[in-house]
């Protein structure tokens, strides 16, 4: 037998021991199915829920031009994201308060020298790694919300100086925070704007 024909062979028995994964939880969102990646949304998120969103948007909002188009676009998308934090927390809480059994294979005489527990009260179901990771997912849906409405602030803004109407621009201030121990945090500008408009001084 040839080297080209062993090789050929030995291809085909190796072809025939795997035929792809057998789970594929983590790999059946490797193909790019709605074309909406470049947008933003993922393959954990809904496509289609997120085209009614934009499209209701659109309807509501009526953008005109570049700018407000993609406002509204950026609004969905930050609706989006905030129901993907939601969903992640709510699958972190649901792992935590289910977490797998397993049965051991032999039986553990230790448990005959132990005490019998008479109330097992009520055990914390999240740990201190489960809060963090909870308290990220929040961190997150708090980050795309402040992002959301500051893109729908703005679209309304763009909007009434379109329709004609005199709109003051956003007032950008610097504030401090005044910790327990009396030292002043400053925050950064970028982080504390405020837009200020007719009617809200006072």
């Amino acid at each position: 037998m040839s080297s080209s024909a062993k090789k050929v062979s030995a291809n085909r028995i190796n072809g025939q021991k795997s035929h792809g994964p057998k789970d594929t939880s983590s790999t059946r969102f490797n193909a790019t199915k709605h074309g909406l990646l470049a947008v933003g949304i993922t393959e954990l998120d809904d496509a289609e829920g997120y085209r009614t969103i934009l499209s209701v948007l659109t309807k509501e909002k009526s953008p005109v031009g570049l700018i407000e188009t993609f406002l509204v676009e950026s609004i969905a998308l930050e609706i989006v994201r905030c129901q993907r934090a939601r969903s992640f927390e709510a699958r972190c809480i649901t792992a935590v308060a289910n977490p797998p059994v397993e049965s051991a294979p032999f039986m553990d005489f230790s448990i005959l020298n132990e005490p019998t527990v008479v109330d097992h009260g009520l055990p914390a179901l999240v740990t201190f790694e489960n809060v963090q990771a909870l308290s990220a997912f929040q961190r997150y849906e708090s980050t795309f919300a402040a992002m959301l409405f500051r893109n729908l602030h703005e679209l309304e803004r763009l909007q009434r100086i379109r329709q004609g109407e005199h709109v003051p621009a956003p007032a950008i201030v610097d504030v401090n925070v005044q910790t327990d121990k009396g030292t002043a945090v400053p925050i950064p500008a970028a982080t504390a704007q405020l837009e200020v408009l007719p009617g809200d001084a006072g």
